[in-house]
């Protein structure tokens, strides 16, 4: 692979080229590059890299890094740079007759398909070279060994599909199909990937039978849509998808491919529509950079997040605080109790504090650790010139828990923030409001206290002027404590609301260590704004004092909130498991002998198709419809699985039996037994298909 390396960055630069170009006028259409633009370029390159400081050199070295030579600049060609741009820049494939009139002429019927499968499979095993047809080989003789029916044989080549080797994939899937030509989820399966490796002329056949057999299956149209798409009858492709649309609003896959032929005819407003509602079933950053560059930012009322939030997940509401006194007998009573509730307070908050340095320390650790382990990864790509394995730079869900946090940190009108920050205000303007009523207050006492003095003596009247006095300052205290009371707790209720909802979705966006760090500082701010005590007291009257009836209860303990959410898809050879931060794929390649352990990659993957959706259903329950499984599903429990070029994207959890959708805590667990489906996406069309090479 290293001998790509220099055209990686060749590549690269490419991309750069063309991103710097000054904007085009309106009328103006943008050029590609030229050979000798390409050239100036690359020279341009190495002399960055001749003038690198030697510093700077030293560490690329101590990491092991290669730097790369920009003295052989490949000659490529003006005709060739012209085809890779155009190709880059086109939203939808030019029409390919030569395939569309080999399209097999006569109907799929029981009698004759295992003919056809036959045929297709002899073209499909010639276009992969040897090593490949070796492997696959070799893995299908495996999977016969562990599985006897042909729904889990099928199965199994789906997990090869879904883990990013399409070769062996195909080659299992027609063997799969041709033991039985019976099994509809596996033709369904095997028509998909031909589409999308670059045979649609293949599947079409295969999916009209399909179709016939299942009318208005939305995975079916959409897969005939798909594959009409990859041969560029865009007419035929509107038709399918838009079908399967107006059966399902939010398609992922139709709706994604729709968007593309909206804006090759200058709809741009309907193909951010389309977008949007592919978005609202499966979250892809891919999906969201195509939006903003048709011009929409993408909010979080855009997407749906399958997971049930945990009502006060850490019993924040649990936690009494003593009221505010409204008199003089109150500020007796409550002084006592607020001191103590303050002192429980602070003994909670020096024992999180000790949990807290240990989870920082904990999390140092590990941070370091993933940071050292994405180096590796870096190296070894950049030395191999080619993807080494996984970065690992943020949780699985991170981008689509950040659209739900940035609406809880949002200052707009209406919002959690905004609300705070107006009874803050208030607040403050009840302080400045106040001011009269203690100047007020300062004024009568002042007034009895020279009165007091007056009648105080041998001889004279000596009345008990308390009384006055006490009256005066619950005159106050009530005008002063109670709103302020009020005010202070719905700025409490409002705090409570974000962190309840701010600890729902950081789960999905930290390492469960990371979010150690965050639950025992949340608790340690919200202890803080409990021992808060704003309230005025006046003690000194204490005349005909009247006891508050009034006791404090032990302080309330926190609940933990720990990931509820689990899900795995069970893969022949390796399983994808999801548990709220953390994605893990697991290839387990020890029951494979020879040569496929050692050269698996997933270079070939990128190359087929844009993107794909997949269902798996844990079975096929009583009342279910036959046929491929849908994406609008929702009876029988099912996960669906959104891919591109670079892996899974986002997992959604579907209803059924022991599940609900958008409930939780939800476990769910579905693979080779169960049913799997494929749903195509768009392939792509620069004719590096393994079908069409």
């Amino acid at each position: 692979m290293k001998k790509y390396f220099p055209f990686l960055f060749f590549l690269l630069l490419l991309a750069q080229f063309v991103t710097a170009q000054p904007k085009p006028k309106q009328k103006e259409k943008e050029k590609p590059p030229t050979q000798k633009e390409m050239e100036e370029l690359m020279k341009e390159a190495q002399k960055a890299l001749d003038e690198m400081d030697p510093e700077d050199k030293r560490m690329m070295d101590s990491l092991g890094i290669k730097m790369p030579s920009f003295k052989e600049v490949p000659k490529i060609g003006d005709a060739a740079l012209k085809k890779a741009y155009d190709d880059e820049m086109r939203l939808v494939p030019l029409k390919d007759n030569a395939r569309i009139a080999s399209i097999y002429k006569f109907p799929i019927t029981e009698s004759n398909v295992a003919t056809y499968l036959s045929s297709t499979n002899v073209s499909v095993v010639s276009k992969l070279d040897g090593a490949k047809k070796s492997q696959a080989e070799q893995a299908w003789q495996q999977a016969k060994t562990s599985y006897h029916s042909s729904q889990a044989l099928g199965n199994a080549a789906v997990s090869f599909f879904m883990m990013g080797y399409p070769d062996i994939a195909l080659y299992m899937m027609g063997k799969a199909c041709l033991e039985d030509p019976a099994n509809t989820d596996n033709l369904n399966n095997y028509a998909s990937m031909l589409s999308m490796c670059g045979g649609e002329q293949m599947a079409i056949p295969l999916l009209n039978s399909l179709n016939k057999k299942f009318p208005k299956n939305s995975t079916i149209l959409n897969n005939l849509g798909q594959a009409w798409f990859g041969l560029g009858d865009i007419d035929k492709a509107t038709k399918y998808l838009d079908t399967v649309i107006r059966m399902y609003r939010y398609h992922p896959q139709a709706n994604q491919t729709q968007s593309k032929i909206d804006e090759s005819k200058g709809q741009s407003s309907v193909a951010v529509e389309h977008m949007i509602n592919s978005i609202k079933h499966a979250y892809t950053k891919e999906k969201e950079d195509r939006l903003r560059k048709l011009g929409h930012k993408l909010s979080s009322k855009d997407i749906d997040w399958p997971f049930k939030k945990k009502a006060d997940p850490l019993a924040f509401a649990s936690f009494k605080r003593p009221p505010y006194p409204k008199n003089v007998d109150e500020c007796i009573s409550l002084e006592k109790i607020w001191d103590q509730f303050i002192e429980d307070i602070e003994k909670e908050g020096n024992r999180l504090g000790k949990q807290l340095k240990i989870a920082e320390e904990t999390f140092q650790k590990l941070q370091k650790q993933r940071m050292e382990e994405n180096i590796s990864i870096v190296r070894a790509s950049i030395n191999a010139g080619a993807p080494q394995g996984e970065l690992t730079v943020v949780p699985f869900f991170t981008a689509k828990a950040a659209l739900k946090l940035n609406e809880i940190y949002s200052d707009k009108t209406g919002s959690l923030a905004f609300r705070m920050n107006e009874v803050l205000k208030k607040l403050a303007y009840h302080e400045i409001a106040m001011v009269p009523n203690f100047q007020a207050y300062e004024t009568n006492i002042h007034i009895l206290d020279s009165l007091d003095l007056e009648q105080t003596g041998e001889g004279l009247p000596n009345k008990d002027f308390c009384p006055k006095k006490k009256a005066v300052a619950n005159e106050l205290l009530l005008s002063y404590n109670p709103p302020k009371e009020q005010l202070y707790n719905e700025y409490l209720r409002l705090y409570r609301e974000k962190m309840d909802e701010e600890m729902n979705y950081l789960q999905y966006t930290m390492w469960p260590d990371e979010y150690e760090v965050a639950k025992l500082r949340v608790k340690l701010s919200w202890l803080g704004l409990l021992k808060e005590n704003g309230a005025k007291y006046i003690t000194r009257y204490k005349c005909e004092i009247k006891p508050l009836n009034y006791k404090m209860g032990p302080l309330a303990e926190f609940d933990d909130v720990h990931c509820e959410y689990h899900s795995k898809l069970d893969l022949y050879g390796g399983s994808i498991s999801v548990d709220c931060s953390r994605m893990t794929t697991k290839l387990d390649l020890g029951v494979f002998k020879g040569t496929l352990k050692q050269d698996m990659n997933k270079d070939t993957f990128k190359e087929q198709f844009m993107n794909c959706s997949v269902e798996v259903g844990i079975s096929k329950s009583v009342g279910v419809e036959k046929g491929p499984l849908k994406a609008e599903a929702t009876a029988g429990a099912t996960i669906g699985a959104e891919f591109d070029r670079k892996g899974l994207k986002d997992v959604v959890v579907k209803g059924g039996v022991g599940v609900s959708a958008g409930a939780g805590p939800a476990t769910v667990e579905a693979g080779v037994e169960g049913t799997i489906s494929i749903i195509s996406g768009a392939t792509t069309f620069e004719g590096s298909g393994i079908l069409r090479k």
